[in-house]
């Protein structure tokens, strides 16, 4: 593992979090977890002074602090150049950061509508989830579509790309995304499943059991002129209160 004295202050479960504890296992970082508890130790002085609006992921570093969920897991992507959490091209690295913002602009929000009355951190409101719903599903059939071919999201392995958006959708998968649901977007199950069931995640995330019920990798596509057989693979390397969900970004 790279030598490298960084902390990662979060509360236990947050997607935002777990998405680069798994970039620094495929890039093999050691990232220190200290115990944390929101609503008391993101409001300390010590802590303002690493995140000023007391939010978290918080990745600590010897050069200094660094907030920002994806911000934070693209520093540690870019840590290494020879684990492909960027792609193998200049163009993918592009293709990559776009899935990054796709996550972020095109799932979080409408997956934490949906989720977050489940977990306890907000009121349940039946116009919300029937949008958010829409929102999603709309969401995965665009991934659906860019996956018929491909194994991954960019390139022939897993990338950063995978890892965001595959962390984004951890909850819902567990939590939501029933068989009808699902039904439309094959590829996107076939991914997902593919993806959570690597070395990399189950260290950090531990086995997925999917609400439908479908567990472990699926086989990958008939063909997959942009993508590949996921072969090549980059090296080794309870309820919580409504404040925890808002400061966790």
């Amino acid at each position: 593992a790279y030598s490298a004295t960084m902390k990662l202050y979060t509360f236990a479960g947050n997607t935002h979090a777990l998405q680069t504890l798994i970039v620094a296992r495929y890039n093999g970082v050691d990232i220190e977890v200290p115990a944390f508890e929101m609503g008391k130790d993101n409001k300390s002085a010590a802590f303002l002074k690493k995140s000023p609006l007391g939010k978290v992921p918080v990745l600590e570093t010897a050069s200094g602090c660094i907030c920002e969920a994806a911000a934070v897991a693209r520093y540690v992507a870019r840590m290494r150049a020879d684990t492909n959490m960027f792609g193998a091209t200049f163009f993918e690295a592009g293709q990559v950061d776009m899935w990054v913002e796709f996550a972020k602009n095109e799932l979080d929000l409408p997956v934490g509508m949906w989720v977050f009355p489940i977990l306890g951190f907000i009121a349940s409101n039946a116009a919300n989830t029937k949008q958010a719903q829409e929102d999603i599903a709309r969401a995965l059939g665009v991934m659906d579509e860019h996956l018929q071919s491909r194994t991954f999201l960019v390139g022939d392995a897993v990338t950063l790309a995978d890892i965001v958006v595959s962390c984004s959708l951890l909850n819902a998968f567990k939590l939501v995304f029933d068989a009808p649901f699902l039904a439309p977007f094959p590829a996107v199950v076939r991914w997902f499943t593919t993806c959570v069931s690597r070395t990399e995640f189950l260290a950090v995330i531990g086995k997925t059991t999917l609400l439908q019920g479908a567990t472990g990798a699926a086989p990958p596509p008939a063909s997959a002129p942009s993508g590949g057989d996921g072969k090549k693979e980059g090296k080794k390397g309870g309820k919580k209160d409504a404040k925890e969900a808002k400061e966790a970004k």
